[in-house]
């Protein structure tokens, strides 16, 4: 941090030497001593000028910045150069504001000024000035001058660049009332890797070099905890956001939350986020701030909707609750639709296309995959119109169905007995794990029935005809004897 002190110097008339000139001259309103001495500024009572020769002030042994020894009082405005260094006294210029000694003072050079982290220790060259600029130090921001090879606390001068707020007055020594300053206020590492500036126009700006160390550079701290000063960071991280960039970082501790990358892209419990809104985790968005619990039971007492993803059980749900007529989920397709344009696709990881919801004309089909180049040992089945038979059609309501709907259909676990495809089995809680019965697995076991029932009912039809050829037949042979039998009695009768 670069060290702005107040250079204090004044060129005022000395009390003593003002004394003995106007004992030598006391008629005179001004004097002037040196070159040109009939030229004297209008505005000064005593006036040095000289090209070649200086002004040399008392030089006395101050013992401490309280004490006015060698003087017997206090006097604002006397003016002196230490020649002792003590734990508080350094060797130089000092005024007396009436209570106390300060040190006239200018800018340390900054060959002079030298930073590190916590206070100092060891020997140092007179005049340099330390600062600690390590930011978890509980001395940061304090300053020590040497003095003598020592290092002494560094006691800043009672000018300040602040005035009182609401007044033209210097802030001085004032630890309690509020302080302004017309422009900047600029706080910075003399290397250039740290910046902090408050502007007067209503801007703050913070610049920290990753070579300061850590992956942050400007932050700001949040806490209700002395004991944990950064409870909370809002800064930038050049190990968040998108690949190669830097994030806007919101931290909990030194864990991450959220971040906002270069790039615009937001991520949630996640870092690097690879989308403009990435979150790892679960997110409810819902009327009321009651959790979701119970939205997949219709048993919670808000509406919304959940998504879910949860890493360790491999969770991963969209779940949504309403109480109104509006449906719980809307797809749409603008602008032409063809028939066989997906709404929803099911898949894994070896087949992707497992099913999907589509459109077919005016309609919407339940379609699943049925392609013959995703199948093997393909050949006919071994069920049959008897297998249909045993399967029992019966009328039932559900339990939680407080109207008793009557219901016809199958039972799960009986028709799992007789034709398992059609079934999906469940766990122990039939609430949330029933066992399932899939309705359009029965259509391959009708079909085979109906075919079935077709051969017999073609092999009937063809016995049918057989008969129907005898009949003609037999009635035909019968129609012979009785014509026969009548030309016989006929021939009988003529004889």
């Amino acid at each position: 941090m670069k060290v702005k002190q107040l250079l204090t110097r004044t060129a005022g008339a000395l009390s003593v030497t003002a004394g003995l000139l106007f004992v030598g001259s006391p008629l005179m309103a001004q004097v002037k001593i040196g070159d040109n001495p009939n030229s004297i500024n209008p505005n000064s009572i005593l006036e040095l000028e000289s090209t070649t020769k200086g002004f040399l002030q008392p030089r006395v042994a101050l013992t401490s910045l309280t004490d006015p020894a060698p003087l017997t009082a206090h006097v604002a405005g006397m003016r002196v150069f230490n020649t002792a260094a003590t734990s508080d006294l350094e060797l130089g210029e000092y005024y007396n504001d009436g209570t106390s000694w300060v040190k006239l003072v200018t800018a340390v050079p900054e060959s002079m000024q030298t930073f590190g982290s916590g206070a100092p220790s060891g020997g140092c060259s007179s005049g340099v000035m330390y600062t600690d600029t390590l930011e978890t130090s509980s001395t940061v921001g304090l300053q020590w001058t040497c003095v003598g090879g020592s290092w002494v606390s560094y006691k800043a001068p009672n000018s300040t660049p602040f005035y009182l707020t609401g007044t033209a007055n210097d802030a001085g020594s004032n630890k309690l009332s509020s302080v302004f300053r017309n422009g900047a206020i600029i706080s910075a590492r003399r290397e250039g890797t740290g910046r902090s500036t408050i502007h007067a126009g209503g801007i703050i700006q913070l610049f920290r070099s990753p070579a300061l160390g850590g992956n942050f550079g400007g932050s700001i701290d949040f806490s209700n905890s002395a004991a944990q000063p950064s409870l909370y960071r809002i800064g930038v991280r050049n190990d968040a956001g998108p690949a190669g960039g830097t994030g806007l970082a919101f931290q909990q501790g030194t864990s991450i939350q959220m971040v906002i990358g270069s790039n615009g892209s937001v991520g949630i419990g996640t870092h690097t986020p690879t989308r403009p809104l990435h979150v790892v985790g679960a997110i409810h968005a819902g009327a009321h701030g009651n959790d979701a619990t119970g939205y997949a039971t219709a048993e919670s007492p808000s509406n919304g909707t959940m998504l879910v993803y949860a890493s360790g059980t491999n969770r991963a749900q969209i779940i949504n609750q309403s109480s109104g007529e509006d449906p719980n989920m809307i797809l749409t397709r603008r602008g032409a639709v063809n028939n066989g344009d997906v709404f929803v696709r099911f898949g894994t990881t070896n087949i992707t296309n497992l099913g999907a919801i589509v459109r077919n004309g005016s309609n919407v089909a339940f379609a699943a995959t049925s392609d013959r180049r995703l199948k093997e040992n393909i050949k006919n089945t071994h069920f049959t119109i008897s297998d249909l038979m045993k399967v029992g059609v019966v009328d039932y309501n559900y339990i939680s169905d407080q109207a008793k709907t009557a219901t016809t259909g199958f039972i799960a676990q009986d028709l799992y007995k007789i034709y398992p495809d059609a079934v999906i089995k469940g766990g122990d809680d039939a609430k949330n794990k029933p066992w399932l019965v899939d309705y359009s697995k029965i259509t391959p076991l009708l079909v085979k029935a109906v075919q079935d029932q077709q051969k017999k009912i073609e092999l009937l039809e063809a016995q049918l005809s057989e008969m129907n050829a005898l009949k003609a037949e037999v009635a035909s042979i019968k129609a012979m004897l009785g014509n026969a039998a009548q030309q016989n009695s006929e021939t009988i009768i003529s004889k």
